[in-house]
């Protein structure tokens, strides 16, 4: 179910401005992903934090600042209480924008040309204060029971630039009356650059509160009711019915609509293709697929795949910190659906490969690059932030020729699958957020 505060585009532009003018501008940084609950109790090892902005950019004055959602039917709970900080001033964006925060001992790969802090401190997770290598501040009364960690029931996490007012605290509350925020910036002399909000507890999908423009929810089982969600007016919600555990931006979108994020539950299940062994997390469903023992076969895509935009079970989705984030067609992961991903299926015609070693231009994950897999670039081309609108149009979309048909090795059985449909419940909300 997709909520929106206010009707009209005229009410949302409003909203935005009154968050703090989330504009664009050279130097604009944004919420890239958040990966905050793992599967299999790894919290402290394996959630990680990415942010993406101008290239070398200093982060003077800048702070990512996680706010506590959790309030209840009085309205008399922690909501607006800042849980973590990261203090992101001593820091800059690596040569391609990209900066990524990382815990004690994990073992991710990550991109060479991207800032990496990890934490090297004496304490668990991100750290915490002294404990801490690389900047972060943890609320010692915070929901989790260790320190170091972003809650996993819910948050608002948000970019702020202190142009003239207090330092970030973990004693602030910013919605005193848990009412909204009581400065449209969260304090006076700040600027929100970017935010999201998400809800993935039962109990706070029914009574917490976020602070975005653009938020997400598990969706409350309250009996015979649901619960009109507390967010700023002119913001929208969107209840996606799963667990959630990551979000992160489609592809390098830059936008504050429902479409321009990615809310997904990620596992290490076999079933998926994954190892089993962490950090090869992919894309959930629900139920899970089972595993057949052979690394060589595609997964059995369950009734339900556990995201809002229609990637595939068994996507590894966490292959890309210090980079673009995922986007179906996008074959060459530089974060876009462009020319540049058609040629790359046209030079990978015919590869095949196992769940370990997936092909470039693999779109439909079955392992081999067929035309199914152009008819997934066709689908996804000019997303987002791909080339204009017009200039698309104006230019012919290449066809997949009979030359190149007969590179093939394997039995073409049609030229016009496309990835798999998204259960239609959430089709119709994706439907109604393009809007």
């Amino acid at each position: 179910m997709l909520w929106i505060g206010t009707a009209g585009k005229r009410a949302v532009l409003c909203a935005l401005a009154s968050l703090g003018a989330i504009a664009s501008s050279p130097a604009q940084l944004y919420i890239n992903e958040i990966y905050f609950d793992p599967p299999s109790s790894l919290d402290i090892r394996y959630e990680y934090i990415e942010l993406r902005g101008t290239p070398g950019a200093s982060l003077a004055n800048h702070y990512l600042i996680f706010i506590e959602n959790e309030d209840n039917s009085g309205g008399t709970g922690t909501a607006g209480m800042i849980d973590n900080i990261f203090n992101l001033g001593a820091h800059s964006l690596g040569s391609n924008g990209y900066l990524a925060f990382l815990q004690k001992n994990h073992a991710y790969s990550t991109n060479s040309q991207a800032t990496v802090l990890v934490n090297s401190g004496s304490g668990s997770g991100f750290g915490s204060g002294a404990g801490s290598s690389i900047g972060a501040t943890d609320a010692p009364s915070g929901d989790e029971s260790i320190l170091g960690q972003i809650e996993n029931g819910g948050f608002t996490a948000m970019i702020i630039r202190n142009d003239s007012g207090p330092v970030p605290d973990i004693t602030m509350d910013l919605d005193l009356g848990n009412d909204g925020l009581d400065v449209p910036t969260g304090k006076a002399g700040w600027t929100i650059l970017d935010a999201v909000g998400v809800h993935s507890d039962f109990d706070e999908s029914d009574f917490g509160r976020l602070y975005a423009p653009v938020n997400f929810g598990l969706g409350g089982p309250l009996p015979g009711a649901t619960p009109t969600p507390r967010i700023p007016a002119g913001a929208v919600y969107q209840e996606v019915g799963y667990e959630i555990e990551y979000i992160g931006r489609w592809g390098n979108s830059t936008g504050q609509t429902i479409a321009d994020w990615h809310v997904s539950n990620l596992t290490e299940n076999t079933g998926t293709g994954s190892t089993g062994v962490a950090p090869d997390f992919r894309q959930s469903g629900d139920p899970h697929a089972t595993d057949d023992g052979d690394p060589a076969t595609p997964p059995v895509q369950p009734a339900l795949v556990e995201t809002n935009q229609g990637v595939l079970y068994g996507v590894p989705l966490t292959t890309t910190i210090g980079g673009p984030n995922f986007i179906a067609g996008d074959y060459t992961k530089d974060g876009v659906v462009d020319a540049a991903d058609y040629t790359a299926w046209r030079d990978s015609l015919g590869a095949t490969g196992t769940s370990s070693a997936i092909p470039t231009a693999d779109g439909n994950l079955d392992y081999a690059v067929s035309t199914a897999d152009y008819d997934v670039w066709k689908t996804r081309f000019n997303t987002p932030n791909g080339p204009p609108a017009a200039v698309a149009a104006a230019a012919a979309v290449p066809e997949a020729t009979a030359g190149l048909l007969a590179l093939v090795a394997i039995v073409i059985v049609s030229a016009t699958i496309r990835l798999q449909e998204l259960h239609p419940r959430f089709a119709i909300i994706t439907k109604r957020s393009a809007a």
